[in-house]
């Protein structure tokens, strides 16, 4: 079985660095137009069934890529990004400046520290990979599954698939819009393509013409 994992595209908030976690925003001009780049690439790719965080960054990418009304999508919250708390709506530049202890305990321990009033990166990747295991195990083997989703949800699955530690996560964060691919087999998961950006290279006057 093969799971593409789809980043949702850019917003604002993704532009100026700052903790988005489950805050509800909306695509920019630019994350609108990285996700019809994603409708492209989707358009003739076959899949089977998706599923979807229920935040409307999330939502906005996957109606761009459904914009045909061809996909049945079950949305849950169990693909929400990690919730980061007292943190969210703070610029990166700001945290290292008034928060650099816990941003260093939160890097050497991600798994099990607690942001405040948030979750820990080891809550997210349980809720996530549990409820991504949960809807794969009774689909046909040959299926092929789309999942738009989190920076964080998608970092933490494909660091514990790879065998490492979430300390690591930050060598499996992705882009903006990026699709990664898994294969899904004997209740396992093996990482096939981190962080592919290909399509989001195509000039958009071709993505207006299409």
């Amino acid at each position: 079985m093969k799971i593409i994992l789809v980043r949702h595209c850019e917003t604002d908030w993704n532009k100026e660095e700052r903790c988005q976690g489950v805050s509800d925003l909306e695509l920019n001009t630019n994350g609108f137009s990285q996700a019809k780049k994603l409708a492209l690439y989707f358009k003739d790719k076959e899949v089977d069934y998706v599923f979807c965080s229920d935040l409307k960054r999330a939502k906005q990418t996957l109606n761009e890529i459904n914009y045909d009304q061809r996909f049945k999508v079950i949305y849950s919250e169990k693909l929400r990004e990690m919730d980061q708390g007292e943190f969210e709506g703070l610029s990166l530049s700001y945290l290292k400046e008034k928060y650099s202890n816990e941003l260093r305990i939160w890097r050497e321990n991600p798994e099990n520290f607690r942001l405040p009033k948030g979750e820990t990166l080891g809550e997210v990747r349980d809720r996530s990979l549990s409820y991504i295991k949960y809807i794969l195990k009774d689909l046909p083997s040959e299926s092929t599954v789309l999942i738009v989703t989190h920076n964080l949800v998608i970092a933490s699955i494909l660091c514990t698939i790879s065998n490492k530690e979430l300390k690591f996560f930050a060598d499996f964060t992705t882009e903006s819009g990026a699709i990664s691919e898994a294969s899904f087999s004997n209740n396992n998961l093996t990482l096939d393509i981190l962080d592919f950006v290909g399509h989001l290279k195509l000039n958009d006057k071709v993505v207006k013409s299409a």
